[in-house]
């Protein structure tokens, strides 16, 4: 289907067909979703809603009551609640095996088995929507027990106790969801921690300082995940918090040097220097390692576009600073609208080129185990694979 539409769009560029043609042309060849589909992602959404409204409902029902619940009532219906949802989650998997096994064993002979598939392996699945309503509850009694026994506990150390407490479920799970849930938890707890401290620190770590903490932690964090989802297949698979720990880390990185670039960049301070370089360095580490060791689009484009919003607060410095504006403005305009089409171009042909590797890689993915549980490096495969389309 991918060689089809790629041979489509060269016919569009060419001249060979116009652009209602090829409109006909995708509509006939591409499969659309059926009834049974649409009622899969239904059902899967309300599963999602469902056991977060849980959660949130147990928590804001203690919540309302109270001065009419005891305290064994309150830790009753909590720690009853997360049973309940640990028992669903154990349920749920070992039946997902079971519907694995005996799809396994008939998958020559049956084939209604598909809108199943995605019940059994790891990732969005039932069972682990009740371990992510499992984990939430978790923070709800942990936050109970802090206000009943008044515990005098920072806030910093309840969710940093949440996230160490639910980080045997995500590993267990190994979906985006409580992984997401896991480093945010991490980066909240950090930064309460630096912020209730901060008469510690002193000139020893300022707001910049703490800003480059959190680029730090969550640009190692993305490389963890990287790596591992190359040589662990499935658990460790979660492009969600790829996307989100990178843009986050790129996101404070920029405002770390935009920040220096107006500050104290030109005094030639130590650490000014040591953190411009810090970002040079990993902005021609990530090109070297996302071009041609692991080929993906996302990360190319946040640092092409990080670098080119540096490069604009840079001549907003330095045009600014004793010239006039009103040059200054429509030259800087220029240059951010030149620059960023010729970054979209590049990225685009990086792409066409990129895709027969991609098509390579999809003939070469084994045959899974049955059509409920696919073979866990055909996984990481289509990880990969997708990862390289993802900006198509």
């Amino acid at each position: 289907m991918s060689q089809i539409k790629s041979q489509v769009c060269g016919w569009v560029e060419q001249g060979h067909i116009t652009q209602e043609q090829a409109n006909t042309l995708y509509r006939q060849v591409t499969v659309l979703p059926d009834a049974s589909s649409w009622r899969g992602l239904i059902a899967n959404l309300l599963l999602w809603f469902g056991a977060l409204s849980f959660a949130s409902g147990v928590i804001f029902f203690f919540a309302y009551n109270w001065q009419s619940l005891g305290h064994f009532a309150k830790f009753g219906l909590i720690e009853v609640a997360i049973l309940l949802a640990i028992a669903a989650f154990a349920w749920l998997y070992y039946r997902a095996n079971s519907l694995s096994t005996a799809s396994h064993s008939l998958r020559h002979s049956h084939s209604n088995y598909s809108n199943q598939s995605n019940d059994s392996r790891f990732g969005a699945t039932t069972a682990n929507g009740m371990l992510l309503a499992a984990s939430v509850l978790v923070g709800g009694l942990l936050a109970l027990v802090g206000q009943t026994y008044q515990t005098g506990a920072d806030p910093w150390q309840l969710f940093a106790m949440w996230a160490l407490v639910i980080l045997p479920f995500a590993w267990v799970a190994g979906f985006d969801g409580l992984w997401l849930l896991l480093v945010g938890l991490i980066n909240l707890s950090i930064g309460i921690f630096l912020d209730s401290f901060s008469h510690l620190w002193g000139a020893f770590l300022d707001e910049q300082g703490q800003l480059l903490i959190f680029i730090c932690l969550n640009l190692a964090i993305y490389y963890a995940f990287v790596l591992l989802d190359r040589n662990v297949a499935g658990r460790w698979h979660a492009p969600i918090l790829e996307y989100m720990c990178s843009l986050f880390a790129m996101g404070c990185f920029t405002w770390l040097i935009t920040w220096l670039i107006f500050d104290d960049f030109f005094k030639g301070d130590g650490f000014s220097t040591w953190i411009v370089c810090g970002y040079l360095a990993h902005l021609v580490l990530g090109f070297v390692i996302f071009r041609y060791r692991l080929p993906r689009i996302y990360p190319l484009a946040l640092g092409g576009f990080s670098l080119i919003a540096v490069g604009a607060a840079l001549l907003i410095r330095l045009m600014f600073e004793d010239n006039d504006p009103i040059g200054g403005f429509l030259f800087i305009g220029l240059y951010i609208i030149l620059a960023s089409t010729g970054l979209s171009i590049w990225l685009k042909e990086l792409s066409r080129k990129l895709k027969p590797l991609s098509q390579s890689m999809s003939e070469l993915e084994p045959e899974p185990m049955s059509e409920l549980e696919p073979e866990p490096s055909a996984r990481a495969t289509q990880g990969k694979v997708g990862d390289i389309h993802e900006q198509q």
